[in-house]
């Protein structure tokens, strides 16, 4: 189904309206299940979006949050096209042997040759048929494509071997580094979606500066959340969290009024700047080392030799995957068909921004992870920002079909991508730990394939002492439409995630209380795709 076809499902107007929602400032008490205030007045009656007549008006609450833009997230903002680079290299497939070197020649000849006025080098070409690989590829210079003569049975075919990791790693290097001083942002409170905000001053910021807006973890706002008190687990291991960064949105500056010491940015934020539980501050940053225009695409990869690698059974099953992106803002995987994988497609890094994964699959995930242990992998992993994965698949059982990781900054999107339980254990999707922000699970659809007992969840919720003590595993969560056979969607204290149309039956969550807004459940609304309508009311 295209963009424009996602974006009505009907041409009456719709409204939709908050049936409850948490206050972002309300009060808490200590432990692991803070009460929270629910503001009846403003919050329980936004008309969160209404829609009609192809076009999305936003509500918001009486402190301004509103559902955030999510259109951002993917290649270049969503303002253009993936690219196309031209064939500057072309490989033919050998008998027998390792081809490893051989296609590392020809990344690094092409990486080698000077960029197009698009930023493009240009691309390697594997002809169909067999590749064998006993060791990793890396693109590590901007401009660089693998490319592939087709992801179906007659195109090109990456055979892994050895040592369990990442088929292709696409990454550069070093990491942000602060570029001007740190300054305060002064507003009392900065809501959900705003582009718009205070600061101490305005001197040495530009219009067209990249800046990170950080929203530190101070102790005082973990405990209004309750996650200094989570329960230890039987055992023990359960880790309180601390005081840390937090939050680290990428920005560009668009506007600046010296006279008022106002910044505009150019994405809104995906979460609230509060200035009783944060210091929040604005800073320049560069990041030389980062590289642009790099992909892989339209081709298949099978990882099932690595099962036989040594401790695969305990570890290696978490480093077996077809992608990561490190040090990346720009780029893409599409077309791609990633078999028996034990980590799936692979991962989105916290140093990548501004990646898509498009038209992929990872299938076969229950032939490459051990069926009898409680760790699952992910099948796709986003803990960068402004991410897509777009129009995926998943089949396999024991796993996480869709997750972001601690602390990571929106926008990110999973959209119209569907996964398949096909072995009957745990089968679930969603935030994975400790406060991710501004995911969008759009238009997603989980069944349970083998008949087996465990079914299939889509949870946005706190995640208590799982793992290590992952707790409030994200904020400014928005389930729109999903079909995930059973779901849980909580709201935490002082922020909020949102359900809209959401099909299968609600699964109590493991703290309880704190519930989302919750808009519409067992009956879909419009548009389709929040993703494809915001993108094409934005374009």
């Amino acid at each position: 189904m295209n963009r424009r076809a996602l974006r009505t499902l009907s041409a009456l107007p719709v409204i939709l309206l908050a049936a409850t929602a948490c206050q972002p400032g309300g009060n808490t008490a200590s432990g692991s299940s803070p009460t929270v205030t629910v503001q009846a007045a403003a919050a329980a009656t936004t008309s969160w979006i209404t829609f009609a007549d192809n076009h999305l008006t936003y509500g918001s609450d009486s402190q301004g949050n509103r559902i955030p833009d999510f259109s951002y997230a993917g290649y270049a903002n969503g303002k253009s096209p993936i690219p196309t680079a031209p064939v500057a290299v072309t490989l033919q497939p050998n008998p027998a042997g390792d081809d490893t070197a051989r296609i590392q020649a020809a990344l690094a000849k092409v990486s080698a040759l000077p960029p197009a006025a698009d930023g493009l080098r240009g691309a390697v070409l594997l002809a169909p048929g067999d590749f064998r690989l006993a060791r990793a590829l890396t693109i590590s210079a901007s401009g660089v494509v693998l490319r592939g003569s087709g992801s179906g049975p007659s195109g090109t075919h990456l055979i892994a071997s050895g040592t369990p990791r990442a088929v292709v790693t696409l990454a550069g290097t070093g990491q942000r580094q602060a570029a001007g001083s740190k300054v305060a942002v002064t507003d009392a409170y900065v809501p959900i979606g705003a582009t718009t905000f205070h600061v101490a001053s305005t001197a040495g910021l530009n219009v067209g500066q990249n800046v990170v807006v950080q929203r530190p973890q101070e102790q005082n706002w973990i405990h209004a959340i309750g996650m200094d008190k989570i329960p230890q687990r039987s055992g023990g291991g359960t880790v309180q969290w601390k005081p840390d960064a937090g939050l680290q949105f990428e920005r560009t500056i668009t506007a600046i009024s010296a006279g008022t010491n106002t910044v505009t940015i150019d994405i809104p934020l995906t979460n609230a700047l509060e200035k009783q539980y944060t210091h929040a501050v604005l800073w320049p940053y560069a990041f030389a080392g980062r590289i642009t225009n790099v992909g892989v695409e339209h081709l298949s990869a099978d990882g099932l030799a690595f099962t036989t690698a040594p401790n695969y059974a305990t570890q290696g099953y978490f480093q077996s995957a077809f992608a990561s992106f490190g040090a990346v803002d720009g780029g893409w995987a599409r077309d791609i068909v990633a078999d028996n994988f034990g980590s799936g497609m692979g991962d989105v890094g916290g140093s990548a921004k501004r990646v898509t994964i498009e038209d992929t699959s990872a299938l076969g995930m229950e032939k490459a992870i051990p069926q009898d242990i409680h760790a699952q992998p992910v099948a796709y992993t986003l803990a960068g920002q402004q991410s897509l994965v777009l129009r995926c698949q998943v089949s396999g059982s024991n796993l996480h079909a869709w997750a972001t990781q601690a602390l990571t900054a929106g926008p990110n999107v999973f959209s119209d991508c569907t996964a398949t339980d096909v072995g009957g254990k745990r089968f679930d999707a969603g935030p994975h730990q400790r406060w991710a922000s501004g995911t969008l699970y759009d238009h997603l659809v989980m069944r349970d394939g083998s008949g087996g007992t465990s079914p299939t969840e889509l949870s946005l919720i706190d995640r208590n002492n799982e793992g290590s003590g992952q707790g409030w595993a994200g904020a400014t969560q928005v389930a729109w439409n999903t079909d995930t056979g059973t779901y849980a969607f909580q709201s935490p204290p002082t922020s909020y995630n949102w359900d809209f149309g959401a099909l299968g039956k609600a699964s109590p969550p493991l703290v309880p209380g704190f519930p989302a807004v919750t808009v519409s459940a067992g009956t879909p609304v419009a548009p389709v795709s929040l993703y494809a309508e915001q993108l094409a009311e934005r374009q």
